[in-house]
């Protein structure tokens, strides 16, 4: 006979979570993320990772509390990096949501309908970041926290309203043998490729060098026109100026190979050629990320125009808000359009949005 009572899933997980507990022993993380040093890892200690052990058994036997999240390194406005954060899940959301997008809400140009739908998809992003990076104890997480009693009130309402709707979704993708918790960067903005006329975000293999099935390239079009509204949030120029080679400072740029860009303008990765030399990096722009096209300012001079904020991987923020004001997409819909092939996933119950997959039902079922 089959039992399918509550107490026997308990029971299932108990001995589940008792043979993977022995399993993990602590032990030094080979794994590397996306994204190179900006992402570094560091084997966690061996009381955080017991600590963590401990509420993820709670967790799954239902009595960690769902509406938390402990995340292993943040940093918090005013207080820096943090470890071993636990947190409202909805507070975390919101706070990193805010310190993010801003108060999008209050812009004369942007909808609260779109507002909303922005902040669903950023706070999904972000809450499949954390999971991704607690997973390899990350002790560069590059987030920040904003207490949400230093939110204003009217915004942390509105902000609040709009994630507790989406705040236990994730995103995953299939890897063939099972769903794996994606890696959902983003960035402020994209670029614009001058050879194609389209603005665009890059992939992970342009611009760090390693494939990701969900991080690829694919169109954005409301690059500068949202990035020019939200730069009361992010404080940046959309296009910068490069004169200066760092290794010949004294000599002007003549010539630029942009015949290897993606679809978003970027160039691929340790193929950027100036003057006949090839680049990773110029001078100040200490990043992976490349949109540039070669151009001259007022006086004629030979630069670099660079374009976009960010390292363009992932979800395009002012993209994201453009699609949300112009096309009035949802949460879904902005998703999808970054994340190649991801799927949302209900974290509180292994849900699969499309396929109706439940990872409940799959491991006990049989019960």
């Amino acid at each position: 006979m089959k039992i399918k009572t509550h107490m026997a899933k308990r029971l299932a997980s108990l001995a589940l979570a008792g043979a993977l507990v022995f399993a993990a022993a602590p032990q030094a993380l080979a794994a590397d993320t996306i994204g190179g040093a900006d992402t570094a890892q560091v084997p966690v200690s061996q009381e955080l990772e017991q600590e963590n052990c401990i509420q993820w058994l709670l967790d799954l036997l239902g009595l960690g509390g769902k509406d938390k999240i402990t995340v292993d390194y943040l940093n918090v406005k005013g207080q820096g990096l943090r470890r071993n954060i636990r947190l409202n899940l909805v507070d975390c959301l919101v706070g990193i949501t805010y310190t993010e997008l801003g108060s999008i809400g209050n812009f004369a140009e942007i909808s609260d309908r779109a507002a909303a739908e922005a902040w669903k998809a950023q706070a999904i992003a972000i809450h499949s970041y954390l999971e991704y990076q607690n997973q390899y104890g990350s002790s560069a997480n590059a987030l920040t926290y904003t207490p949400v009693n230093q939110i204003p009130s009217s915004t942390r309402k509105q902000m609040e309203k709009a994630i507790k709707e989406v705040a236990d979704l994730i995103l995953v993708y299939d890897t063939g043998s099972g769903y794996s918790v994606c890696d959902a960067v983003f960035s402020c903005s994209g670029g614009y490729n001058t050879q194609t006329g389209v603005y665009g975000t890059c992939s992970a293999r342009d611009a760090w060098g390693t494939d990701v099935p969900y991080l690829q390239s694919v169109e954005s079009p409301y690059e500068e026109q949202y990035h020019n509204i939200l730069r009361r949030v992010v404080g940046k120029d959309y296009r910068m100026l490069e004169y200066n080679d760092s290794r010949h400072p004294d000599e002007p740029y003549v010539s630029a190979d942009t015949s290897h860009k993606s679809l978003g303008g970027f160039v691929q990765y340790n193929t950027l050629v100036v003057n006949g030399r090839s680049y990773r990096y110029l001078n100040q722009f200490v990043s992976s990320r490349y949109c540039f096209d070669f151009t001259a300012d007022a006086n004629g001079t030979p630069a670099m125009a660079y374009y976009g904020y960010g390292h363009g991987v992932g979800m395009s923020q002012c993209g994201a808000v453009g699609f949300a004001q112009e096309r009035g997409y949802d949460y879904r819909q902005i998703l999808s359009t970054y994340y190649t092939g991801a799927s949302l996933m209900d974290s509180s119950d292994g849900r699969i949005s499309s396929g109706g997959f439940n990872l409940w039902d799959f491991l006990f079922g049989w019960l």
